[in-house]
């Protein structure tokens, strides 16, 4: 099968790597001529093009590794260069507003929105790595009707790339527990790193605070864009957020140690299947 990655990021590099290996015909799309470079001289793609219409006319499966904002205008600029019935799909965190206005839009071949949930806070193509997605998450959303055949080639390039859960579920769905699971973690390790100033604090760090702040190391650009896109979901993760602090800062500020003790069981009783 013919891929064109289209960004040779972190994770189209990762993608484009992982395809390789599996015998796919790989070709990727990128503005940085550097990365198409290293990318084919570390064996990721067969060959890559500053300019997406000269790979889109010959590939059967299109996946879209750009910043959330830029997948519709990409979609829009390229209609006219997609092959008939051809795949395409995307890796974006926010779902809800690409699958339904990508769908609407493309006439000649079938897209199907998809989440890898997988990634590192380093970007690049440099550290593009296939080992990210091994027995990892990977949610797709066809929306209603959406063709079952180009629902399985997005389906067999997750299993090709070693996912170990592929779910299908509603782009809704996916944006609401999304805002949960990824969206509020990085709001919360921010906030938490951002809410002490105190220079002496890397003297006191232990385990606790690394692993809660891992993902602090963030991606601006692309992570206030998610926020952003998907804000309404996100607020209402956060306000319920902080309810459940305050009822913990409560307990703390009346000495209530039943209620504490109540509130770490139930969510080492939840920690513990998950």
């Amino acid at each position: 099968m013919k891929v064109c990655i289209v960004g040779l990021g972190l994770i189209g590099g990762s993608y484009a790597k992982g395809l390789t290996k599996k015998g796919y015909e790989v070709y990727g799309v990128d503005k940085n001529l550097k990365t198409i470079e290293y990318a084919k001289e570390n064996g990721m793609i067969v060959d890559g093009y500053l300019d997406a219409s000269c790979c889109l006319n010959f590939v059967d499966l299109v996946v879209i590794c750009l910043y959330p904002n830029d997948v519709i205008p990409f979609i829009k600029e390229n209609l006219n260069h997609f092959k008939n019935d051809q795949v395409i799909t995307d890796v974006c965190g926010v779902k809800t507003s690409i699958c339904y206005e990508a769908t609407s839009i493309i006439k000649n071949a079938y897209f199907i929105g998809s989440h890898p949930m997988a990634g590192r806070e380093k970007v690049g193509v440099m550290y593009a790595d296939d080992n990210i997605f091994k027995g990892t998450n990977f949610l797709m959303c066809p929306i209603e009707g959406t063709n079952e055949v180009a629902t399985g080639v997005v389906k067999q390039m997750a299993v090709d790339l070693g996912f170990g859960h592929i779910h299908e579920i509603s782009p809704e769905f996916h944006d609401n527990m999304i805002a949960y699971t990824s969206q509020l973690t990085h709001a919360i390790a921010v906030s938490l790193v951002n809410s002490n100033a105190n220079s002496e604090v890397v003297k006191f760090i232990g385990d606790s605070y690394r692993d809660l702040t891992r993902i602090a190391m963030i991606n601006e650009g692309l992570w206030s864009q998610l926020f952003i896109e998907n804000k309404d979901a996100l607020i209402g993760q956060i306000d319920s957020f902080i309810n459940e602090i305050e009822i913990v800062k409560n307990a703390i500020s009346s000495g209530n140690i039943d209620l504490l003790n109540e509130k770490f069981i139930s969510s080492k009783k939840k920690r513990e299947v998950m």
